[in-house]
């Protein structure tokens, strides 16, 4: 009941009050110049006081936007940012609060450091952009090719002059800042000079190494590679690391040596001109190793396979030089088939290698005929095998690694059909590190006459597998980008690509001669060479390479004595048994068919 009357009397006191208004405007006044009277009761309550007319402000006149100058009202743009940031600058206290904070945070000044010297947003802009081009286009700044006969031209958006900036911004401080970033675009970077910001992306993206990673949607990813790329002490290692190293390139280089020296107009496709190889090969183990894997199941070509025969997965010397001199003697078992037809260069074995940290590591090369990629599914399913069979669900302690040739990678199908296996849930492995030995000449055909696309190694992008390309010449590099693939494989149990840009010092055989088909190439690979042989020995004479150089020669030449009438040991063909069982088997099928 008390509702009801409210109600009604609201409705009276509402009627009222419009009556009023209309009776006033219709005697022409206006609320600017009557006055009002406010009750005594009421002036502990907020109300309007209506001024008089001698104290009315003047009414506002409507003005048309073409005549509106004001930049401030342009807040879609940069120029309200920078008019505010102009007005920060002359006086903190002309602008809001918040905005003084922002401007304090943007360059990086605290209460006790000074400003940077007029970073605007447009220039801030510029340097992000300029960041970006080398991160994505750093790679074709890079120094890959060892003979320096590669001519490519550097792209525009390299040049700090694109971006508007000058030899006269380069000792200017600015500071650089994304959100959810890392490396150089991280937020908690310190204020630098352009000089500083210019000269570490040359180091990081312009050096020996060539990054591709830009076409990884993934953040996290692109985000991880950052933080190892653009770290200012990324790849240094102490006398004792760098000895190690030398000890392995020594091995590499003496074993193809002594090979030529000793059967001379024998084919034995060898890895001169990629030595790099070996040293690379064993970091990456020893790294992989201190990651959690157990095991690691090889597929290869011909080119080097005795090296890595040798050095790598150390099938002894002295069967190696035996094959070499008329072939490996059967072992007198009944039922064991250790027949082959294949060469020397085609053939696998296994081994238990230790590792530098203290640990063992299972190393699988498995066979491979003259079909060069033939053999990269098979690595494949045998890891996927040696996964099922360990309970290695999360698949971190068997990786398959497979080595291909620049030309064969780029041309051969089956390559990229065993990619595409890669992260299929009934083919996956986790991962499978690739390494192309990169030539430049393939079997004999230059790189413009042989594919369409700029790497041999663009088939990856359509896996957003990061490819590293390295110059085959810089030792410390190649070991730095195949640990660096080992960390990746084993973060995130995807594919990786390692481009080692090297170059072939003789024909497609020791028989060939690569003059004919690639004079101007072959013609400076041999100063290479000489340069590198003056260097090596100089190194040699000045710390302890002379005494590994003996040590390799010993070695060798007591394998080669005791190479005579050797016999073919059971434990140096990891499925020989296997074999045998299968031939059992299928003569006996023929036998009763």
């Amino acid at each position: 009941m008390c509702g009801l009357t409210a109600m009604a009397w609201f409705r009276a006191g509402s009627g009222v009050a419009r009556l009023a208004i209309r009776r006033t405007l219709s005697q022409g006044g206006s609320y600017a110049t009557r006055s009002r009277v406010i009750p005594p009761q009421n002036r502990y309550f907020h109300s309007t006081v209506f001024k008089s007319k001698a104290q009315a402000a003047p009414v506002p006149r409507p003005v048309p936007l073409s005549k509106l100058t004001d930049n401030f009202l342009d807040g879609t743009s940069s120029v309200y940012l920078e008019e505010l940031q102009r007005a920060w600058e002359t006086d903190p206290n002309s602008v809001d609060e918040s905005w003084d904070n922002f401007f304090k945070n943007f360059v990086g000044q605290a209460a006790t450091s000074p400003g940077i010297s007029g970073q605007t947003i447009q220039e801030s802009m510029r340097l992000l952009l300029l960041v970006r081009a080398y991160q994505v286009n750093g790679h074709m700044k890079a120094k890959l090719d060892p003979l320096g006969l590669e001519e490519r031209e550097i792209p525009d958006d390299l040049d700090p002059a694109l971006y508007g900036f000058t030899d006269a911004d380069l000792d200017r401080e600015f500071f650089l800042g994304v959100w959810r970033m890392a490396g150089f675009l991280s937020e908690n970077r310190p204020v630098q000079t352009l000089r500083a910001i210019l000269t570490r992306l040359e180091q990081a993206y312009c050096g020996s190494i060539g990054y591709e990673y830009m076409h990884i949607a993934d953040r996290e990813k692109c985000n991880w590679l950052r933080d190892k790329i653009e770290t200012p002490t990324s790849m240094q290692y102490n006398c004792q690391r760098r000895e190690v190293i030398l000890d392995r390139l020594i091995w590499s280089t003496q074993f193809e040596n002594f090979l030529a020296t000793k059967w001379t107009t024998a084919k034995r496709f060898g890895l001169e001109g990629g030595e790099t190889l070996i040293p690379g090969m064993k970091e990456m183990f020893d790294r992989s190793a201190d990651l959690g894997v157990e095991s690691i199941v090889i597929g290869m070509p011909h080119r080097g396979r005795l090296n890595v025969l040798g050095n790598v997965v150390r099938k002894p010397l002295r069967q190696i030089f035996s094959e070499f001199s008329g072939g490996t003697k059967p072992v007198d078992e009944v039922g064991l088939y250790t027949g082959t037809g294949d060469v020397k260069y085609h053939l696998g074995t296994s081994y238990d290698r230790p590792t530098r940290g203290g640990k063992r590591i299972h190393l699988s090369l498995v066979a491979n005929p003259s079909h060069l990629e033939a053999v990269d599914p098979v690595v494949v399913g045998k890891t996927r095998a040696k996964q099922y069979y360990s309970n290695d669900s999360d698949r971190t302690k068997n990786m398959g690694i497979l080595i291909h040739g620049d030309g064969s990678f780029a041309g051969q199908g089956v390559v990229y059909e065993t990619l595409h296996l890669s992260a299929l849930p009934n083919y996956t492995t986790g991962g499978t590190i690739h390494i192309v030995v990169n030539n430049q000449v393939a079997f004999t055909t230059d790189p413009r006459a042989g594919r369409s696309s700029q790497y041999c190694t663009d088939v990856a992008k359509a896996l957003n597998a990061p490819i590293f390309h390295v110059n085959g010449d810089d030792m410390e590099a190649v070991v730095h980008v195949c640990e660096l693939a080992a960390e990746w494989r084993q973060t995130f149990h995807s594919d990786v690509v390692v481009d080692l840009v090297c170059y072939r010092r003789f024909g497609h055989n020791e028989i060939d001669e690569p003059s004919f088909t690639q004079p101007k190439m072959y013609q400076v690979s041999i100063y290479i060479y000489i340069c590198i042989y003056i260097t090596l020995h100089y190194v040699f004479r000045c710390c302890c390479g002379n005494i590994i150089l003996f040590s390799v020669g010993t070695t060798h030449s007591t394998s080669l004595l005791r190479c005579v009438n050797q016999t073919c040991d059971i434990s140096d063909w990891g499925s020989t048994r296997l074999f045998g069982i299968i031939h059992q088997h299928w003569r006996s099928i023929k036998r009763n068919s």
